[in-house]
């Protein structure tokens, strides 16, 4: 009798040791989310390519905002070089071009666009079909058909030109790649002082 008592408790106590509560899910979620880093436009080139797919907070004016269609603006500082690119997230409204001028303070995950002669190929492949691509926009630099016409996509023979400066580029610097950064924007405040 006292074999099946013993039994019977351990049984409970292993049966209860099971059934424990588990950690609330919210609380899991909660620990997981990330702090952004605070950078400038001033430092974000040279921090990006070790804050990829990381979490960061950037304060800038916005230079030009894609009157196209609103999905990218690029953030100025006036104390210091340098030009961010901005784009939508998922699910996230336009930009306003009429905030052009405006301060910004954005909260976005860091992309990287590798450039390299397999992106180059399928480049010039995409159009020699004829195929617009939009992704292939100076890699957040002002090119020189966006310096002329803020709006218009590059024709074939500029993006060409864009194919072969890239080429060069990477022929001077003595690299295989070339590495471009932007924002994926996941919140965005506009500052109206």
């Amino acid at each position: 009798m006292k074999k099946y008592f013993l039994i019977s408790v351990l049984a409970l106590f292993m049966a209860s040791c099971g059934n424990a509560p588990k950690p609330d899910t919210n609380e899991q979620a909660n620990a997981a989310v990330e702090t952004p880093t605070e950078v400038t436009v001033g430092n974000f080139k040279e921090k990006a390519g070790g804050l990829v797919d990381k979490l960061v907070v950037i304060k800038g004016t916005a230079d030009h905002i894609c009157k196209h269609d609103g999905k990218k603006l690029f953030l100025i500082d006036t104390l210091s070089e340098g030009r961010v690119k901005v784009v939508t997230g998922d699910d996230m409204a336009a930009f306003n071009s009429e905030l052009e001028g405006f301060d910004f303070v954005v909260t976005g995950l860091v992309e990287e666009t590798v450039v390299d002669e397999a992106y180059l190929q399928e480049w010039e492949e995409e159009i020699k079909a004829g195929i617009e691509e939009k992704k292939h926009l100076e890699g957040g630099k002002k090119g020189e058909a966006e310096a002329e016409a803020e709006d218009d996509h590059h024709s074939d023979e500029s993006a060409f030109e864009s194919i072969n400066n890239y080429r060069k580029m990477m022929a001077e610097q003595g690299v295989s790649k070339l590495s471009f950064y932007n924002i994926k924007a996941v919140s965005y405040e506009v500052i109206k002082e």
